[in-house]
């Protein structure tokens, strides 16, 4: 009841503090998670460098060698679909299904291509078991930029995918792209989109988000924001204490779908700095986080 109330609490001196006419994180960004503990985002062991050389088998590899709670065996059914079928941005969903009912998730992993252990989380994720509900999963969402040589931010140039939801399926590469991926999650109608995401260094026209949560608007779940930031600074979760901020950028998926559609939607950053393996671990014991509180783990 106090940690209710507690939360609560938090959840209004967020959105005092959260002002409407906020554009972009970019720009500016909103942290309050100094109002839970006097613990921020770490410092520690951060460097100018991002991207560090790994030598993981991903092909081979499953997600509980990253997350232990992926390690149950559970009878599901895996299917997949086209969106944009046809197009030069025709890409994947893969579904999977178990015979209990319960929640549905709909995962988007990578919608800036260079963000690498956000998608490779995404394709790790195609491979589990979930005990109830049913999984969606896009990644990579940003298919161009995760096969470029070198891996892109962006579609094509400089169109970013995460600027231009809702989309528009007459526009740019990266708005047609965007108004599929959107239009598939209003017909899923998901329980919760999870979009999984990197962060880089600050620069001069970012703040530093390292490991964090980004959301718009959860309404009532804002309490379980909460609580899984606690977690995350209590060490009981993730390899360090996570940050949040809101909202999340103009024409951004987080944003969009939040307000929009009403669908609760969270963003999962974690530092490009860190080891591939750490990352890759961060991200599905965030997303294994959510599964577990919906019962579908």
């Amino acid at each position: 009841m106090k940690l209710k109330i507690f939360a609560a609490l938090l959840g209004m001196l967020l959105l005092i503090a959260c002002h409407n006419n906020m554009d972009s994180i970019e720009n500016t960004s909103v942290s309050v998670a100094d109002t839970i503990s006097s613990s921020t985002v770490s410092t520690t062991n951060f460097s100018s460098s991002i991207d560090p050389p790994y030598n993981i088998d991903f092909a081979h590899t499953f997600p509980e060698a990253f997350a232990e709670c992926f390690s149950n065996d559970y009878e599901v059914t895996r299917t997949s679909y086209l969106i944009g079928r046809g197009t030069e941005f025709e890409n994947e969903v893969t579904v999977i299904s178990s015979k209990e009912k319960g929640a549905s998730f709909y995962i988007v992993a990578g919608v800036h291509g260079d963000e690498e252990a956000a998608w490779r989380a995404g394709e790790l994720l195609k491979k589990v078991k979930i005990k109830a509900g049913t999984l969606y999963i896009l990644a990579p969402a940003n298919r161009q930029g995760a096969t470029a040589n070198p891996l892109s931010r962006y579609v094509t140039g400089y169109l970013d995918l995460n600027r231009n939801f809702p989309g528009n399926e007459h526009g740019n590469l990266a708005q047609m792209m965007a108004h599929s991926i959107y239009e598939d999650i209003k017909r899923v109608d998901p329980t919760f989109v999870l979009d999984l995401h990197e962060a880089r260094p600050e620069e001069e026209t970012r703040d530093f988000l390292g490991s964090s949560l980004i959301f718009t608007d959860l309404g009532e779940k804002t309490d379980l924001l909460m609580q899984i930031i606690s977690e995350t600074q209590q060490g009981t979760l993730c390899s360090e204490s996570f940050n949040y901020f809101s909202p999340a950028p103009n024409g951004s998926i987080n944003k969009t779908v939040s307000l929009e559609l009403a669908i609760p939607t969270i963003t999962v950053e974690t530092f490009r700095g860190y080891l591939m393996e750490t990352r890759v671990s961060d991200q599905l014991g965030m997303v294994g986080r959510f599964l577990i509180e919906y019962e579908m783990l």
